[in-house]
């Protein structure tokens, strides 16, 4: 009995020794591959770079406005303009154009804008970006002409007016800004 129980303990023992160990996994779990997010750059470098943007695209409307407005007859196609204003902004655009020429009247001269002021810059997820800005629109140098060339300008005519004015990318090119809205600022006349 006791040489059984030595040989089983040897057997058991022998077997226990000879058996391939299996590694402890201490190696860290390799992590699937996935993309790391990437983020937009900005659509301008700077706050000046916005503003300079912001003021040609401004100058750019206000010619092409201009130009309908001292249009003999006026003009009923309006496309010139609509590519200086984003497509939620452009009916109202066309509509007062509209009026302006339906009333009979002819621009000589031109408007300017003077005193931009940045009020913001931002950029949006999608690689868009929108830029406010403060302005003075001055039409002092447009008057204002009836059928017969006679000058119909008001005399009370305000010719400079507050304004604060909202720009938006263009999807096609983001750093071309299209008027995508302009307010009479109703705060103290920086004008």
């Amino acid at each position: 009995m006791t040489t059984v129980g030595i040989l089983l303990l040897i057997v058991a023992t022998l077997s226990g020794c000879s058996a391939n160990p299996t590694p402890s996994d201490t190696a860290s779990p390799i992590a699937d591959a996935t993309a790391a997010p990437t983020e937009t750059a900005p659509v301008f470098s700077s706050n000046e770079e916005a503003l300079a943007a912001a003021k040609a695209a401004y100058a750019n409307y206000a010619a092409l406005s201009d130009d309908v407005m001292r249009s003999a007859p006026a003009p009923k196609d309006f496309t010139k303009v609509s590519a200086s204003v984003s497509e939620a902004y452009l009916p109202q655009v066309v509509q007062a154009l509209d009026s302006f020429s339906t009333a009979g009247h002819i621009g000589k001269g031109a408007s300017s804008f003077d005193s931009i002021a940045l009020i913001r810059y931002s950029d949006s997820p999608y690689g868009l970006a929108e830029v406010e800005v403060y302005m003075c629109s001055d039409v002092s140098g447009l008057r204002l002409l009836d059928a017969s060339g006679a000058d119909v300008t008001p005399a009370q005519r305000i010719d400079r007016v507050p304004l604060q004015v909202r720009f938006v990318s263009s999807v096609g090119s983001p750093s071309t800004l299209l008027v995508d809205k302009e307010d009479v600022w109703s705060g103290r006349d920086f004008c």
